[in-house]
Formats: C-alpha cells, structure tokens, sequence
C-alpha cells in the first residue's frame, strides 16, 4: 500500500510545468511597455524551483523575450522571483489555482507594472 502511493505521487502530473498562454497586460501608461498576447514555457529545474521562457506572439510568431527563474511555495501555490534587469530590478508573483496563474510584476518603488493571467494548455 505505502508503494503504490509513493508510485501514484511520482507520476502525479506538475502542477507548474508546462506551456501557459495568455495575456501580460501593461499597467504603465505611457510606457515602451506594450500589452502582450505571451507563451510561458516553465521547466522544473530543482526542488520548488522553475524556469519560465517567455514568448510575446506576434503576427502569429513566437518571439522569445527571456528566462525568469521562480521559486515555488507550495503551502501558498505562489511562484516568485526577483529579476534583475538592464531596465532596473522587479518582482514577479503568480498564485496557481488549478490551470490558470495569475498575478504581477511590481517594480522596487512598489509600482504595479504588469497584470498576468496564463491558462495551461
């Protein structure tokens, strides 16, 4: 018995793995920053840890725009990170709720910058 629920819980199916899609909408106004139609490709790459590939879709093509690295808090279905960048510093949250994330990306000073809903494929 204790064998098969080790077995069922290796094959259980990560929950944050996987190709998202969805919207990453600016919320400053005037900006370079452009609302976006984005492909997340997120790898497990350690323990509570992933790696999102972002993809902006534009004209029906798959532009990549960087890696993110996250960390995952099970207890809260949250992933972070702090990314540091040549256009300053950020933090990314997303809460996972069945197939869909959903969350933010605030810069240092606290200003909400992007608005992020993803489903899984």
């Amino acid at each position: 018995m204790m064998l098969a629920a080790i077995l069922l819980a290796a094959a259980a199916p990560d929950p944050v793995a996987g190709t998202w899609e969805g919207t990453s909408l600016c919320q400053v106004k005037p900006s370079p920053c452009h609302d976006e139609h984005v492909i997340y490709r997120i790898s497990r790459t350690g323990a509570g840890q992933y790696r999102l590939d972002g993809y902006k879709v534009v004209n029906r093509k798959e532009l990549f725009m960087g890696s993110i690295d996250f960390t995952f808090d099970a207890s809260r279905q949250q992933l972070h990170a702090d990314i540091v960048g040549a256009r300053g510093s950020s933090t990314a949250d997303l809460k996972l709720s069945a197939k869909h994330l959903s969350g933010n990306m605030t810069l240092t000073d606290g200003t909400l910058f992007r608005l992020i809903e993803v489903d899984k494929r």
